[in-house]
This record gives C-alpha cells, sequence and structure tokens, in this order.
C-alpha cells in the first residue's frame, strides 16, 4: 500500500510505503507514549494528592504521608510497651509461684525423702529475659525481640507445669496423707513405750490411733498393695507398697476392702478400724517402712499438716 503526497507550491510527488510491520510498529509507539504519559500523569496526581489532599490520596491508592506514618508507628510502639509490661509482671508472678510451688512441696515432702533427695548444686550464667530491647532498636526488630522472649517464657512455663505436675503425681505415691477419715487420736507414739499388756518397756514400731470400730482407714499414698494377712500379733492388717522404699502397715483392721496386687490411690478406703490380733481395744496400727528399716510414721504425717 503507497500514500501518494504532491506538495502544492513544488508539484512534488512523495510516495510514501505503509507495510504491515510499519503500522505494527507505529501502533506501539503510540501506545507506549500514551502508557508513559499515564503512568506520568498518575504519579504526579499522588504527588500533588499527598501533599494538598491526603485523605483524598489514601482513598485513591492506600498512600499515608510520613507524618501519618510516624503517628502510625508511634501508636504500634506505644501498644508494644504496654504488651512488654504485661509480659514482665507475668514472668516475675511466674517466678513468685514457682518459689510458692518450691515451698509448699518442701513442707509436703518427709523429712527421711527431703534429706536423701538433695537437688544438689546449681549453676550457672544469669541470662534474665528482656522484654525492653534498646531504644536504638527498629520497630520491627523491637517487636521480634519481644516474641523471642515471650517464646522463651511460654515454652519455660510449659516445663515448669509439667515439673509441677511430675512432683504433684510423686508426692502423691508418697505415703503422708491421713490413714484416718476422721480427726486423728494418737494413744500410742512411735518407739518406747509401756507395754499395755506386759506393762515393761518395749519398743513399738508404729502409732496407734483410737477409733470407733467401723472407722473408715484409708491409703495415705497411691501405691500397690503388697499382702493382706490375718496374724497373731498384728491381727488382720494390710501392707502397701509406694513410691521411694516406701512401705505403710494398717493393722487390727476387722474388714480389708482390697487385696493383694491390687492398686490404691490416696484416701482410698482400704479397710475398717478393728481390734483383732494384740490389741486391748479398736484402734488403728499404722506403720511406715523406709527401705526396710522402719520410720516414725509422724514424720511423714507432720510433713502432710504442717501447711494446714
Amino acid at each position: 500500500m503507497q500514500i501518494i503526497w504532491i506538495s502544492g507550491s513544488t508539484s512534488k510527488i512523495k510516495r510514501i510505503n505503509i507495510t504491515a510491520l510499519g503500522l505494527i510498529k507505529l501502533g506501539s509507539l503510540f501506545c507506549a507514549f500514551f502508557i508513559l504519559a499515564g503512568a506520568g500523569i498518575h504519579f504526579l496526581g499522588f504527588r500533588v494528592a499527598v501533599q494538598l489532599k491526603p485523605d483524598l490520596a489514601r482513598e485513591m491508592g492506600g498512600v499515608i504521608t510520613l507524618q501519618e506514618k510516624n503517628e502510625i508507628e508511634a501508636g504500634y510502639r506505644e501498644r508494644l510497651e504496654q504488651l512488654q509490661d504485661q509480659f514482665t509482671v507475668a514472668s516475675k508472678r511466674i517466678s513468685e509461684l514457682q518459689g510458692l510451688k518450691d515451698h509448699f512441696a518442701d513442707l509436703a515432702t518427709p523429712v527421711p525423702v527431703r534429706k536423701v533427695n538433695d537437688n544438689g548444686g546449681k549453676g550457672g550464667p544469669y541470662l534474665p529475659l528482656n522484654f525492653h530491647p534498646q531504644d536504638s532498636d527498629s520497630l520491627m526488630d523491637e517487636f521480634d525481640k519481644t516474641l523471642d522472649s515471650a517464646n522463651i517464657m511460654t515454652q519455660g512455663e510449659s516445663k515448669l507445669e509439667e515439673g509441677w505436675e511430675r512432683q504433684y503425681a510423686w508426692l502423691n505415691r508418697l505415703p503422708i496423707g491421713s490413714p484416718i477419715a476422721h480427726s486423728l487420736g494418737l494413744t500410742s507414739n512411735f518407739g518406747m513405750r509401756i507395754d499395755p499388756f506386759t506393762k515393761t518397756l518395749a519398743n513399738h514400731p508404729g502409732v496407734d490411733f483410737s477409733a470407733p470400730p467401723g472407722t473408715q482407714i484409708l491409703a495415705t499414698g497411691n501405691g500397690t498393695v503388697l499382702r493382706v494377712v490375718n496374724d497373731r500379733e498384728y491381727g488382720l492388717f494390710v501392707e502397701i507398697k509406694h513410691t521411694d522404699g516406701f512401705v505403710t502397715k494398717y493393722a487390727h483392721t476387722r474388714k480389708v476392702f482390697v487385696e493383694a496386687g491390687q492398686t490404691v490411690t490416696r484416701g482410698q478406703l482400704i479397710a475398717e478400724v478393728g481390734s483383732t490380733g494384740r490389741a486391748t481395744g479398736p484402734h488403728l496400727h499404722y506403720e511406715v517402712i523406709k527401705d526396710g528399716t522402719l520410720i516414725n510414721p509422724m514424720l511423714a504425717l507432720a510433713a502432710s499438716h504442717s501447711n494446714n
């Protein structure tokens, strides 16, 4: 295709060849021009809108001024500081609860176990959790460091909870509960005493609690029933094996509700008070053995009642 151009003054003839490739090039140039022009107008329009009409600019393109950005960042930083303060208070509270837990655990742990289970020495560098990074840090850096400290505290809290649950379960397995359902009336202590039958000095391997016949006898800790026996000295009695080498004996009962090999829990009914065997009247004879050696049951009972 050709276009013939005739000049009016000189009557010169110019021929312009029009090809498909030429038209494509020409169209491309026009498109590029309009795109660049539109982009320039758009950019300049936003620059003017940001300076003169920031609200309009925000509606059109979501842009904000530097002042507005600083104000928003200041608001986020203020909220972050409040969160940091809350984390700091929570961290101190967890430390206080840990100390309180250790105090009660110490009160509840029998003296024989407390002496054996000494935690030994402790040490290491002091690396406190810091919820307030340096003021020179950027907002995002400060946020990341606070989040890291919070994650460490959360992990530590989970470990503390697991440790508390383990210690609670361990204490439940120790014979530190009350062996009688009602108030304890101590009639004979552990150690040397005047024998009620011979009226001579003798050794008493446990403690006697006076109680009416039929009074409930309870397991003093979680464990497994070793045996249920009826003999001449102890009458009908129950022995329970607990953790850490503890064994408890409940003697002179009139009725037993458990059998050898059975698992029992602290506070579970195992027998009733009676006067079977060598006894002057209804009572519970209670013994505690630690690693094969008789110990004063009051050492364990005092641990469970010292925080009441």
